[in-house]
């Protein structure tokens, strides 16, 4: 069954500390997610360090994934689960997509990356399971 998405479970928000900042007490302020599934390094250890602070920890309250791999999280405890991959064929696609487009050339091709789930101690029980 596909994951119906919308506002709630993939928002829009301002690209920015005080936009990522409201959209988490937006998302926090009725039902607080089960799972924060973040892009970047940087906005994990944001939202870990908000949800520290307000006392929900992960992985004993809400599960926390990151879809980028990060030197940084080596040094974690818990460890962090993440998405791992080789960058270098998304970063040749992107290049040919850019060129593509450059020359006027319709490219919407999809492409496929190879990817390998790294479990971590960010990721809990599902609740009620």
């Amino acid at each position: 069954m596909p994951v119906r998405t919308g506002p709630y479970n993939l928002p829009d928000w301002e690209n920015s500390r005080e936009g990522f900042h409201r959209l988490l007490d937006k998302l926090y302020r009725v039902t607080p997610p089960s799972v924060l599934i973040l892009d970047e390094a940087y906005l994990f250890a944001a939202a870990q360090q908000y949800l520290a602070r307000r006392g929900i920890l992960a992985p004993q309250h809400v599960s926390l994934l990151c879809t980028f791999p990060d030197p940084t999280f080596a040094w974690c405890q818990p460890t962090v689960a993440h998405i791992r991959y080789d960058l270098r064929p998304v970063l040749r696609r992107v290049a040919r997509w850019a060129d593509n487009v450059a020359r006027g050339k319709d490219d919407r091709r999809q492409s496929f990356t190879k990817a390998e789930f790294v479990d971590g101690g960010t990721v809990g029980p599902v609740k009620g399971g």
